[in-house]
């Protein structure tokens, strides 16, 4: 998935063990991953890839830094903008396309409408977050509930029209 919006790449714990990737594949951080799902969630780790988008001759590859993170998702990956910037992106959202400048002209990546429709159908499927990995947001205190009512009686004052 292509979000311009994320300022991460993530690569989601159940793709990274298809991959055949271990444990000796990654890298700690102690940062937390920032309204993510809403939340702050703790990282599992991190993992540099090679990943190639387009199709030769007109293709880029890129090493990339992904998060991984251990979340459900109808999704493998989200490329946010530190790759979409590295390659150079330009997305259409209108003609669901990508495109990047290659050393043989303009490459190009395009949406698969079914894939999007079953990625999305199991995205909404899926429970709201993860509750096991939330990170409380360590400057934020617990805001009790609060309902507010006026000092003094309100006294409703019809206005006339001139």
């Amino acid at each position: 998935m292509v979000d311009t919006r994320s300022s991460a790449d993530v690569l989601y714990f159940d793709a990274f063990e298809r991959l055949g990737l271990t444990q000796g594949d990654l890298t700690p951080v102690t940062s937390a991953l920032t309204w993510f799902i809403g939340d702050s969630i703790s990282l599992l780790e991190t993992t540099m890839l090679p990943i190639t988008i387009g199709e030769e001759p007109r293709a880029k590859t890129v090493m990339t830094t992904f998060m991984v993170v251990d979340l459900p998702s109808a999704y493998n990956v989200i490329l946010g903008r530190p790759t979409l910037n590295r390659i150079q992106v330009v997305v259409s959202t209108y003609h669901r396309t990508i495109e990047f400048p290659t050393s043989a002209r303009v490459g190009e990546a395009r949406n698969d409408s079914r894939e999007s429709r079953r990625c999305y159908l199991t995205a909404i499927a899926l429970p709201a977050k993860s509750h096991s990995t939330l990170v409380p947001e360590p400057h934020e205190a617990p805001v009790p509930q609060v309902t507010l009512e006026p000092p003094e009686p309100l006294i409703k004052v019809p206005l006339k029209r001139s």
